[in-house]
């Protein structure tokens, strides 16, 4: 899952639209153009413009540009005798600040930005969607675990203004570490963040590929705005793989201050015992990570 491929197809996908919703407004002014009295108009129209943009001297430039607006108010008394809509004489892009280019001012669009953060959200788990904060069911919530979803939800809320960098959610199966990760995706990617959501299973999967020389999607989850990962302690410890893969990712991101919230059914101790104390103290790091721990029962068997 390279970003920069990500991003060309997406801006490909963007120039068909745009060439679909031009064509369309082309197809509905060559039908309005069987009508002589709008094709004179339409066609003085379009060349006063022509002339307008391309006249170099100020007093012919505004000569003719009263002769556009001139023609342009007759089309517009035109259109509304015979009620017609106005609006169809432009082309219908999906974005009005761009125009579906993917592009304003030299940065990309915001609508590049969340079709890129979708994308790479799909690609990133067999999550179809994300849960969100709403969907939580207050009153089967201990109050120890709803000041945690409040702590969570103002985390969210906060970024980028934050200090802790780091998020465990520690509890029991059933508990809703998973629930509240999945809220935070949704949270982060409606904020037009690139998200990366996966489980521990998923992540070492990928580490072991990207070790063997037969993938480089590691370096998406590297690079993510926010890297969730779900269900530490149930992926199965390979040799020169999962620990020193998890290392390498979990202290890159801390000195590039980027996010990462993890969900486990292990403890902090369990955690030092099944990897190592370098893991272990990043991950526990009071002065980057917040340690959450959840104590409601399995809803699951409800």
């Amino acid at each position: 899952m390279d970003r920069q491929k990500l991003i060309a197809n997406i801006k490909q996908n963007f120039m068909l639209k745009r060439i679909h919703a031009q064509q369309e407004c082309e197809d509905y002014i060559t039908e309005l153009k069987q009508n002589p009295e709008f094709d004179k108009l339409y066609s003085e129209y379009t060349k006063k413009q022509i002339e307008y943009t391309r006249s170099q001297f100020e007093e012919e430039s505004l000569a003719l540009k009263h002769d556009v607006l001139d023609l342009k108010e007759k089309i517009n008394k035109f259109l509304k005798a015979n009620n017609i809509d106005e609006s169809k004489l432009t082309p219908k892009y999906d974005c009005p600040i761009c125009n579906d280019t993917g592009v304003v001012g030299g940065r990309i669009c915001k609508c590049l930005l969340n079709e890129l953060n979708k994308t790479i959200s799909i690609n990133s788990s067999s999550q179809s969607e994300f849960k969100n904060f709403e969907n939580s069911d207050d009153s089967s919530l201990t109050a120890n675990d709803k000041k945690a979803y409040e702590v969570i939800k103002s985390w969210c809320e906060k970024y980028p203004e934050i200090t802790k960098i780091n998020l465990n959610i520690l509890g029991g199966a059933g508990s809703g570490k998973t629930f509240l990760l999945e809220c935070v995706a949704n949270e982060m990617l409606n904020k037009n963040y690139v998200v990366v959501y996966k489980t521990a299973f998923e992540l070492n999967e990928l580490a072991r590929l990207y070790h063997i020389g037969k993938s480089f999607e590691f370096g998406d989850v590297l690079n993510a705005d926010i890297l969730l990962i779900d269900d530490l302690g149930t992926e199965p410890i390979l040799k020169n793989v999962t620990i020193e893969y998890l290392y390498n990712l979990i202290n890159t991101r801390q000195i590039h201050k980027k996010p990462t919230f993890i969900s486990t059914n292990l403890s902090l101790d369990n955690i030092l015992s099944r990897y190592d104390e370098r893991i272990f103290s990043r991950l526990a790091n009071k002065h980057l990570a917040i340690t959450i721990n959840l104590t409601s029962a399995d809803k699951r068997i409800k």
